[in-house]
């Protein structure tokens, strides 16, 4: 049998039944706050995952996918907070400043970041989590197979010369 990836999907905007009917078609299950992750053969990434997504999508959505590492020597660390109306997010977003380069992303709740703390996710959850107002807080390893979509634009993240901000259109 052949190995297999977990995909952890990120999604900001409104949720419409043709991205749910997209969710099922892929076997994504829910897993955190607008957030799914799938199983999919060994050859999968992120960016056709991205495309083809995009097309069930608000235009003024957000999208991430993002292929799980689950060893300490991740590529790179996903951070994903809800979105409480009028919570003050400050001091997790300063931590996360410190726990290394956090990528330029247009996103208001989820984070890519560069660290070389190796600590295990959950022990950074549990640490990040203190510092979230409302308890709700995702840390998952990632490896750089990752990509986004805003507004239909879409970008790869591309591992050069360990640049954090380096990426092509598709």
């Amino acid at each position: 049998m052949g190995e297999i990836k977990l995909f952890q999907i990120c999604y900001e905007g409104d949720l419409t039944a043709e991205l749910s009917y997209a969710m099922r078609q892929l076997g994504a299950e829910p897993n955190f706050d607008q957030s799914w992750h799938v199983w999919l053969p060994e050859g999968r990434h992120a960016a056709p995952l991205v495309r083809y997504l995009r097309t069930h999508v608000a235009g003024d959505s957000r999208l991430l996918v993002a292929c799980t590492q689950f060893t300490t020597s991740r590529d790179f660390l996903l951070v994903r907070h809800s979105l409480t109306p009028d919570a003050d997010y400050s001091e997790l977003h300063d931590a996360l400043d410190r726990l290394g380069t956090v990528v330029a992303l247009p996103f208001e709740s989820t984070f890519i970041v560069k660290s070389n703390d190796r600590s295990d996710v959950q022990t950074l959850g549990r640490a990040l989590g203190e510092l979230c107002p409302d308890d709700s807080l995702m840390v998952t390893g990632v490896s750089h197979d990752w990509a986004y979509s805003v507004a239909g634009k879409s970008l790869m993240f591309v591992a050069r010369d360990a640049q954090v901000g380096q990426f092509r259109g598709f």
